[in-house]
């Protein structure tokens, strides 16, 4: 899909992007349960949960910015890389702020 995608080369290169970190973080995450590694393995899933939730930030973040007035074919480039990138980062940054023994950073 992402070399149909709206948007030009960056609408193509976000969704592509995406792609491949969304096939990257469930390889790993199969590794890491493979390897019996399960702290490894629910990061790893949460990694990719937060890549697939980029279809649902894409549909908050498209209205929001047509009701805003922002023009489809200035947003959707855009958002093409803000519906996912924060999502991993925000995961990211709960790693490091919890105590739960069963996501605790990994060696």
């Amino acid at each position: 899909m992402a070399f149909h995608a709206f948007g030009g080369l960056p609408g193509r290169l976000g969704f592509a992007f995406l792609a491949l970190a969304w096939l990257c973080s469930g390889f790993r995450a199969y590794l890491a349960i493979r390897a019996r590694d399960i702290t490894a393995h629910r990061r790893w899933m949460v990694r990719n949960f937060a890549l697939t939730f980029a279809a649902v930030t894409l549909r908050l973040y498209l209205p929001t910015s047509l009701a805003s007035g922002v023009a489809f074919e200035i947003a959707y480039p855009a958002i093409a890389w803000l519906c996912w990138v924060p999502n991993p980062l925000i995961a990211e940054l709960l790693f490091n702020q919890t105590h739960n023994p069963s996501i605790e950073r990994t060696a």
